[in-house]
C-alpha cells in the first residue's frame, strides 16, 4: 500500500533488484548484440559534452523475442498489479535504449501539455497508466540519473499562474540543458535517482521526467501497463497508429498468446487516430526519427 500511494502522491515508485545480477547481465548482453550489429550499431565514444552516441528502438521489446519475458515478469507484473489495479494489461509503449539519455523535461503521455486533453480529465475514469524503466548498469559506471518533479502528474480544478510559470521555466531549462548539459539538475528542484543494474522504477506519464547527462555506458528497457479503459486506448492508439515515424507494428501471434494466457492481453484494440490535443513532435524531429527508425529496420 505504501507504494501505492508513494505513485499516486508523487507520480513515481523505485524499486530495487526487480531483476537479479543474472537477468540483468543477460538482457545487457542481449542489448549490445542489437546495438553493435550492422552500420547503426558501431560502439562511439562519449563525445565533449558528455553524452555518448545512442542507440534506441521504439517497440523493441514487442518486436524482439527475447526481451518478451520482461513483459509478464512475474515479479513486476505482481507490483503493478498492487499500486495500479488487479486488472492490468500490457500496454503498447516500449523502447531498448543503448547511450540514450532524454536530458530535456518531458512527459511520455498523449497529452503533455498540464492540463490539457482527456489525458487530464478524471471525472469520467480513471487515468490508471504506468512505465516501467528497467535499468542495467550502475551510477558509477553511467553516471546516469533519472529526475522527477514529484506530483506534477496531478490534475488540478483550474491552473494557477504560478503552475503555469513552473511549467513554462522547465522546458526552457530542458531546452537549454542540450547546450548546457548539467543545468537542468542544478535549477531544477527535482528528486534524482540513481540506479544499479536491474533496478526499475514505475512511474505516471504525466510525471514531468528528465535523464542526467551520462559519463559512461547506459541501457535501459521500457515497457508500460495499465487499466484498460479510454485513458488506455488513447496511449494505446497515439503510439500504434498516431505516431508512425516511430514504427509500431502489430502483436506476433506468439506474444498474443502469451499475454492472454497471463492476463495481459487488452480485451479491445479499437482504431483511431485523431485525440484532441495529442502532443506531436515538429516535422523535422518527426522525419529525423523516422529516418533512424527505418534505418534500424
Amino acid at each position: 500500500m505504501i507504494m501505492k500511494d508513494q505513485l499516486k502522491r508523487d507520480g513515481f515508485v523505485v524499486v530495487r533488484g526487480l531483476l537479479e545480477p543474472d537477468e540483468a547481465r543477460h538482457y545487457r548482453n542481449k542489448m549490445e548484440t542489437l546495438a553493435h550489429a550492422g552500420p547503426t550499431g558501431a560502439k562511439k565514444a562519449v563525445d565533449k559534452r558528455g553524452l555518448m552516441t545512442s542507440w534506441t528502438l521504439p517497440d523493441g521489446v514487442v518486436q524482439t523475442p527475447d526481451f518478451w519475458p520482461i513483459i509478464y515478469n512475474e515479479k513486476l507484473v505482481e507490483i503493478v498489479r498492487q499500486i495500479v489495479s488487479p486488472d492490468i494489461r500490457f500496454l503498447q509503449h516500449n523502447d531498448l535504449h543503448v547511450g540514450f539519455s532524454a536530458i530535456s523535461w518531458h512527459r511520455d503521455s498523449v497529452n503533455r501539455e498540464f492540463g490539457l486533453g482527456p489525458d487530464w480529465q478524471e471525472q469520467a475514469e480513471p487515468y490508471r497508466l504506468v512505465r516501467v524503466g528497467i535499468y542495467l548498469q550502475s551510477y558509477a559506471e553511467s553516471g546516469f540519473r533519472l529526475g522527477f518533479i514529484k506530483g506534477s502528474h496531478y490534475p488540478l480544478p483550474y491552473i494557477t499562474f504560478r503552475r503555469r510559470l513552473m511549467e513554462a521555466r522547465l522546458k526552457w531549462i530542458g531546452a537549454l540543458s542540450y547546450a548546457f548539459v548539467k543545468l537542468q539538475t542544478w535549477a531544477s528542484n527535482a528528486d534524482w535517482i540513481a540506479t544499479e543494474p536491474g533496478d526499475a522504477i514505475i512511474f505516471d506519464p504525466r510525471t514531468l521526467h528528465s535523464g542526467s547527462y551520462i559519463t559512461g555506458p547506459k541501457r535501459s528497457i521500457f515497457v508500460a501497463y495499465g487499466q484498460e479503459n479510454q485513458h488506455f486506448y488513447n496511449h494505446h492508439n497515439y503510439y500504434r497508429h498516431f505516431r508512425s515515424e516511430l514504427g509500431y507494428r502489430d502483436f506476433d501471434p506468439a506474444l498474443i498468446l502469451a499475454l492472454k494466457e497471463r492476463g495481459l492481453y487488452q480485451d479491445k484494440t479499437p482504431h483511431y487516430t485523431d485525440i484532441p490535443a495529442a502532443y506531436t513532435p515538429i516535422p523535422v524531429v518527426r522525419n529525423f526519427i523516422n529516418r533512424k527508425v527505418k534505418a534500424k529496420g
